[in-house]
């Protein structure tokens, strides 16, 4: 028969209603935040607009489109345009996340949904107390000596190595659970996923923004930076096809036999991300490596 809810019960649309309530209220505070700032922002550009000279004119699409296909002409940025679209479909694998632990850990909705939210801690972490030490900006890089500055983008290059590493190897961790070679615990799981989002964060935002930003200049690099999330999204929407097949399997969960189904299910997944985890890790190292040889014939 047909369940009611019991006395006293609150309704499940009446607690989602709060959350887009909450949700709304939040998008609230940067708009209000913009609203003052850029009120500021906008009388300080009017001065400074007025003190420019009048012969100086604004990059227009096809000074961008110039530039982009001057650096598409260097190996670094096809080795950061590979990397970077890789790497945007590992971290847009949060949004898979408790679909897998349900199906995989047999974990329920709401625990599932939490281990989401500590590969987004993870996330946080990582760029929160890593990003100036193993990814400095451009900033201290250009106040640096020159054999400081080659030496540091040494240093980029390693890190970024070790980060893809991590996510490298916690791929391979899951991969071997989906395979039952290995016995995971839904905390171990769950520690994986946080050491995925905190192997990833780094790796994602900062390097090819930095090359953007330092190859493209002011009328460039929004350009380049486009080049690559085109690249990006649409290498994310045959990832998602893939992944949205694997959805379709279904059965009650504690049953052995749909557990193992579903796990072999996911394993083509894991086994993808585990193969493009490899390859921006190579990737990326090789295109910050080569900044820094570009920068040591720079400096002569």
């Amino acid at each position: 028969g047909v369940t009611t809810p019991s006395a006293g019960a609150i309704p499940v649309d009446a607690l989602w209603r709060w959350v887009f309530r909450a949700s709304g209220v939040i998008q609230l505070i940067p708009l209000m935040m913009l609203s003052f700032f850029g009120r500021k922002g906008g009388e300080s550009n009017t001065m400074n607009k007025e003190k420019q000279s009048r012969s100086e004119s604004k990059s227009t699409l096809k000074d961008s489109l110039a530039i982009l296909f001057q650096q598409s002409r260097t190996l670094e940025f096809w080795l950061h345009l590979i990397s970077r679209s890789i790497i945007m479909v590992l971290v847009s694998f949060l949004l898979f996340i408790p679909s897998y632990m349900t199906q995989c850990y047999e974990m329920s909705s709401a625990s599932s949904a939490r281990v989401g939210s500590m590969f987004a801690l993870g996330c946080l972490v990582s760029v929160s107390t890593l990003a100036e030490r193993t990814y400095p900006s451009i900033a201290a890089d250009s106040t640096t000596r020159k054999s400081s500055s080659i030496s540091l983008s040494r240093r980029k290059a390693y890190s970024m190595l070790a980060f893809l590493a991590i996510a490298t190897v916690c791929l391979a961790l899951q991969a071997a659970f989906l395979q039952n070679l290995l016995s995971l615990s839904p905390i171990l799981g769950t520690l994986l996923m946080f050491l995925f989002g905190f192997s990833l964060a780094i790796p994602f935002y900062l390097p090819s923004s930095m090359f953007a930003l330092k190859r493209g200049g002011k009328d460039g690099a929004a350009t380049i930076a486009d080049a690559f999330d085109v690249c990006g999204f649409g290498l994310l929407a045959v990832f998602n096809g893939i992944v949205a097949r694997v959805l379709d399997v279904s059965g009650e969960v504690g049953s052995a036999g749909m557990l193992l189904s579903r796990k072999r299910a996911w394993l083509p997944v894991f086994s993808w991300m585990l193969g493009g985890s490899i390859t921006a890790m190579v990737s990326l190292f090789g295109a910050v490596w080569l900044e820094g040889e570009r920068l040591e014939e720079e400096n002569g």
